[in-house]
């Protein structure tokens, strides 16, 4: 289980990045606004989550409401990326109340914010 991500290219602003990422990783392109949730600065593990070596992450967390309507789940082929082309994504909601246990720290931490600014 995990959440559309990756990295900032070189000159991009991580909102441009999270557009581009949630486009290439989804299928998603959302041109809407973007509500910024701060960062998780985090030190990923070597062999974890497909990293190969243990280094630093700061991520950039936004809030995007999209007015359109969207399928329940969805299958995507990734395209965009050398490491991720035609990989296929298998998507759907997480509801308010879902339990996070099969989701990895920074994930759970990133969806706590999403949950809190959505409660107020």
């Amino acid at each position: 289980m995990q959440l559309p991500k990756g990295t900032i290219e070189h000159g991009e602003a991580p909102e441009d990045a999270v557009r581009r990422e949630l486009q290439e990783e989804s299928g998603i392109q959302f041109t809407g606004d973007l509500v910024p949730l701060g960062t998780i600065d985090r030190y990923c593990e070597a062999g974890v989550e497909g990293n190969k070596y243990r280094h630093p992450q700061l991520w950039h967390l936004f809030l995007m409401r999209h007015e359109a309507p969207l399928p329940e789940a969805f299958d995507h082929v990734a395209m965009g990326s050398p490491e991720e082309d035609g990989l296929v994504f298998s998507f759907s909601w997480l509801a308010p109340d879902a339990a996070l246990d099969a989701f990895a720290d920074p994930y759970v931490r990133a969806i706590a914010k999403v949950r809190e600014v959505l409660a107020n």
